[in-house]
């Protein structure tokens, strides 16, 4: 148990279940093809400056254990690099999760996807529209960071979580995608609309027009859009288990 979970007061249990919580929808993410090779998602403990983080590049993300989480603090100090039986690369990108994880306190999870379609938009130049029901949750507008570069020093970071601001996600023109929520449940709706929605602006404009949900319609859409988390976590959770790999 480490010495920073006994100050924040917690026991070795809750420990556990944050952390299996984290492996858990990193593997989700990943069997819907947003993090692969790179991409990684971090978890603050509610009410704690602990913020847990998944494996950087090389991890497959897919088969990611809770014993392989990484622990840092809202600082960027490492508390525990889980080593294991393989080796697990630091994220390279972990400023991203620590600064967005400062400047906004309410999230409890921060993404950084690499998806294809949303990319693509972002490659593009093209401004993310909500064009589908579920993707109302966008209506405040999905921002870009026109820097392509991995982000690898404060001020990099700094730069991107102000692009994001008060969002629900940021892309990262020629790189990705930021997506958070305040909890992992509605993160994980984010991070499936935000690709669903790319991908079918992407189909929409190919055919020659895109009609993005009127005013009204991202009203209604967009009231207890929310509501679905917990029947999405458990759709996806359930193939997580059903794959068969222990967590």
């Amino acid at each position: 148990m480490l010495e920073l979970m006994e100050k924040a007061g917690l026991g070795a249990e809750e420990d556990w279940t944050y952390r299996r919580k984290l492996a858990v929808m990193c593997r989700i993410v990943g069997l819907q093809g947003s993090i692969g090779l790179f991409g990684h998602i971090s978890l603050r403990i509610p009410g704690t400056d602990i913020v847990l983080m998944t494996p950087g590049a090389g991890s497959e993300k897919t088969a990611v254990r809770a014993d392989e989480i990484f622990i840092f603090d809202l600082a960027g100090k490492i508390h525990h690099h889980p080593g294991g039986d393989r080796p697990i690369q630091i994220p390279a990108e972990w400023r991203i999760h620590t600064q967005i994880h400062r400047d906004r306190p309410e999230l409890g999870c921060v993404a950084h996807l690499h998806a294809q379609a949303s990319t693509v938009l972002g490659i593009a130049g093209k401004t993310m529209v909500p064009v589908y029901a579920r993707a109302a949750i966008f209506h405040a507008g999905v921002p870009t960071w026109n820097n392509p570069r991995l982000v690898l020093t404060d001020d990099m970071a700094r730069s991107l979580s102000e692009a994001l601001g008060p969002h629900l996600a940021c892309q990262l023109r020629g790189h990705g995608s930021v997506v958070v929520g305040e909890t992992p449940e509605t993160a994980l709706v984010a991070c499936t609309y935000i690709e669903e929605n790319a991908l079918f602006q992407l189909e929409a404009e190919a055919l020659g027009a895109v009609i993005p949900l009127s005013p009204e319609e991202l009203h209604d859409c967009s009231t207890n859009a929310f509501g679905i988390a917990p029947r999405l976590w458990d759709f996806w959770e359930r193939r997580v288990i059903t794959a068969g790999l222990p967590l």
